[in-house]
């Protein structure tokens, strides 16, 4: 592995790489409040004079950050920008189009990456390209570090090792359950119409696409697209429209983790919705179930794509600050043991979860492999392609815990 020998004399921990971007400005703004003054940092992007702009508008006056120029399309530009670092922090999207050689690099050159990305296709495709290098060169390379999917995957994982050690059990099922307020900015709906109209929204629609070769310990589940009633939660539920990505992620980490002599279950089922209403009011959740199913048949429509982006934020734009930061998420996830027991997990936290919970996430999860990499689950020799509960665990979660996001986990 040439993680130790050779990322020991990089000149920067961290580079927060499309600064300029809505949500990399505020990447930008969390490492300048948060991070520890040892950290060494540099915002990147193909732009100086956009790099500059944002320093002046978070820094005002200060002169120590560099600003380092790489197009995303250019290869060697991209590969000598991961040279100069450990790890990599990136918010351009959509990746299918602007993250492929970001990743190429971190994999050749044993660098660690970090990303925000819902574009499960696209990381698949990654995996099957570049998993190899990054193991042989120890690079940890670890996506869907945003509101896709931490809550999902780390809650699954404090469910399931409850369920071990509280309760002498395995894990038979965990059914996650979703509340938000939050607005929608331009990078997200960019991404999910070149989603949409790569073809790559089909093969999402698997839910083992993201598993390990010959996996164990998951049982897959069908997505749901009806309006249905939980009697532990007491509440109608609808389709989760981050479903079809949170568990594929949670999929592939009970997958690896059963290769670890560490799985969830023998037979893990995983499944995710949004919350509605109680059960005297079934009608809010029917007619969410139907707009959901509608979309996904009109969204076929160049012209109703064309719309989305005529009316929809640019993708350098999105929700204002008051909206940011009165949004909050919660996810409720009732777990079921083997033996009969059920628990009930609690992830939330306060602030929009696309913008302010995704910066959150994603800076802390930088920051885990830049400061404790060493404390990391599996250490060293967990590397290639993982995700936040297989490669960050335990140091994410005390870390987002520090950070004022709540988990807790109970028996019921």
């Amino acid at each position: 592995m040439l993680y130790l020998e050779e990322n020991m004399k990089k000149k920067y921990d961290v580079i927060l790489y499309g600064a300029t971007g809505f949500t990399g400005k505020q990447t930008v703004a969390y490492f300048k409040q948060n991070a520890p003054q040892k950290i060494r940092w540099a915002i990147a992007g193909r732009n100086q004079q956009k790099l500059a702009q944002v320093i002046s508008e978070v820094f005002e006056d200060e002169k120590g950050i560099d600003l380092l120029v790489a197009d995303s399309q250019d290869a060697s530009a991209i590969e000598e920008l991961v040279s100069q670092t450990k790890v990599i922090l990136t918010t351009v999207g959509p990746y299918a189009l602007f993250g492929e050689h970001l990743i190429a690099s971190c994999a050749k050159l044993g660098v660690d990456y970090v990303d925000i990305t819902g574009e499960t296709w696209f990381i698949r495709n990654m995996m099957d390209k570049y998993e190899t290098m990054a193991q042989e060169t120890g690079a940890k390379i670890i996506p869907f570090c945003g509101f896709d999917s931490v809550p999902s995957d780390l809650g699954n994982y404090l469910v399931a090792n409850y369920i071990r050690e509280k309760l002498n059990s395995e894990t038979k099922a965990v059914h996650g359950f979703f509340s938000i307020k939050g607005g929608f900015n331009g990078g997200t709906l960019y991404s999910m119409l070149n989603m949409i109209e790569s073809g790559a929204w089909k093969f999402m629609n698997d839910p083992a696409l993201l598993l390990p070769p010959n996996p164990a310990g998951v049982q897959i589940v069908a997505d749901q697209y009806l309006a249905k009633y939980q009697s532990d939660l007491k509440r109608w539920y609808t389709p989760f429209i981050m479903g079809i990505i949170n568990t594929r992620v949670v999929n592939r980490s009970a997958a690896l983790f059963c290769q670890w002599s560490e799985g969830y279950g023998r037979n893990f089922q995983y499944t995710e919705s949004q919350k509605m209403t109680p059960l005297w009011n079934p009608i809010p959740a029917v007619l969410f179930a139907n707009s959901f199913k509608a979309f996904n048949w009109l969204s076929n429509f160049s012209t109703v794509r064309e719309i989305m982006r005529r009316f929809g934020p640019a993708p350098n734009q999105g929700p204002s600050e008051q909206a940011m930061n009165s949004g909050f998420y919660r996810l409720e996830l009732f777990g079921y043991s083997t033996n009969g027991k059920k628990v009930k997990g609690i992830f939330s936290g306060k602030g929009d979860p696309g913008n302010r919970a995704t910066v959150k996430f994603v800076c802390e999860a930088a920051l885990s492999l830049a400061l404790e990499r060493t404390q990391l689950p599996g250490g060293k020799a967990r590397s290639g392609f993982l995700t936040p509960a297989t490669g960050l665990g335990e140091v994410l979660i005390e870390r987002l815990q520090q950070a004022e996001v709540n988990m807790e986990v109970q028996e019921i």
